[in-house]
């Protein structure tokens, strides 16, 4: 990078701080700082300064992600922010280039972030992919569940929980679709950012198949994880729930999918539910990223021109070919006005190769252009479940 706009010193790292309480309006309290000098110290933070002061910063924390049984590295946006009297004035944009940048030349493939503004990421070559689902039902609305098998145990936990169902949690098939590898400095982060419980269910071998975590708040039971890898264990945590049915007015849970859950219910008509989008993904490094992709199977050459303002080297005409699962990519040109099939942005490809949204229906919406039985050639090897992400920074 032309200029060092990392941060590195103690009194960058409170001046930070400072700037992050007053950017997001929260207040000083020895919790936050506790969580927040936890997380400062694992990631890669950014900043500019005009008149020996910080005006703007970011946080790009080092992750790793599993994406269809293929580990990738994945770094984390956060914290973007200027002073008030610096906005508007480029300079996030700026550290998010040069944070961009940075993982380029460390070989970090993939980049997520949760944004302020959809449109302002777009810029940056983000795209929207991953959403959540939130289902919500009145107490006295709770169904009546008797569960069926009684040998196994619920046991509560506070925080430590996170430690004993981390395994668990990574054998779940939904976190596999884009999902966090929790690290040990993640979930201590996680305990001191959050007063959640923990619910285990454990069947009468003590085998964890299933998990609760919850947010007891003043009127709700705010679930924010649930995962049960056999029908018992589904049964028994949501029997669990249903047994606060006389200690909150509300009953709230938070999906990192799509999936619908109404039709579970005798009475579809008292679960409330909203879709909403979530967090954004970036392609970082479009070879490295394709060269270990999960494709489910081959493909003859197809071109593709990929228009990347922000990284350069992402931009051109690739030609892609997978044969017996080997991956075949090469840059024929930089040229994007060269012979391709499929026309697209690095935002478009990005959506694609999660699964988030077929290039087809992208080309019937009029976000790429180009040949469409190309595009129907290539989504058949594409992976198809929708991505998943749980995980919040």
């Amino acid at each position: 990078m032309a200029e060092n706009l990392r941060l590195t010193s103690d009194a960058d790292r409170d001046a930070f701080y400072q700037l992050y309480q007053y950017a997001f309006n929260n207040h000083d309290s020895a919790a936050r700082r506790a969580f927040f000098m936890d997380r400062y110290q694992h990631g890669w933070i950014y900043g500019l300064h005009a008149n020996q002061q910080l005006v703007s910063g970011l946080y790009s924390l080092p992750f790793q992600v599993n994406f269809h049984g293929v580990t990738y590295p994945m770094n984390g946006i956060g914290d973007v922010m200027s002073a008030p009297e610096y906005s508007g004035r480029g300079g996030a944009g700026k550290l998010l280039t040069a944070a961009l940048q940075e993982m380029a030349a460390k070989q970090i493939p993939l980049s997520y972030l949760a944004p302020f503004s959809y449109a302002y990421y777009r810029k940056f070559g983000y795209e929207q992919v991953f959403n959540h689902t939130q289902h919500t039902i009145a107490a006295h609305d709770l169904p009546v569940i008797k569960p069926y098998d009684l040998s196994g145990t619920i046991t509560r936990y506070g925080n430590e929980g996170l430690v004993l169902i981390n395994d668990f949690y990574a054998a779940q098939p939904i976190n596999q679709r884009g999902g966090m590898i929790r690290s040990d400095w993640w979930l201590h982060y996680l305990t001191l950012k959050h007063a959640w419980s923990v619910a285990i269910y454990r069947n009468a071998d003590q085998q964890i198949e299933g998990y609760l975590i919850y947010d007891r708040q003043a009127t709700t039971f705010a679930i924010q994880e649930w995962a049960a890898s056999t029908p018992t264990a589904q049964q028994r945590l949501a029997n669990f729930v249903t047994k606060h049915g006389t200690t909150f007015q509300t009953f709230s849970y938070e999906a990192p999918s799509e999936a619908p859950l109404a039709d579970l219910f005798e009475n579809p008509y008292a679960l409330h539910v909203t879709t909403t989008p979530y967090m954004m993904a970036r392609i970082v490094l479009l070879h490295d990223f394709l060269k270990r992709y999960p494709f489910t199977g081959d493909i003859t050459p197809i071109r593709l021109a990929i228009t990347d303002a922000t990284l350069p080297a992402n931009q051109g005409i690739w030609q892609l070919q997978v044969t017996h699962g080997q991956v075949t990519l090469n840059r024929v040109t930089a040229d994007l006005t060269s012979t391709s099939d499929l026309q697209l942005s690095i935002q478009q490809l990005t959506k694609a190769l999660f699964g988030a949204r077929s290039l087809a229906s992208a080309w019937h919406y009029g976000q790429l252009t180009g040949d469409l039985a190309a595009a129907q050639r290539l989504d058949a090897s594409l992976v198809h479940d929708k991505p998943a992400l749980i995980d919040y920074f």
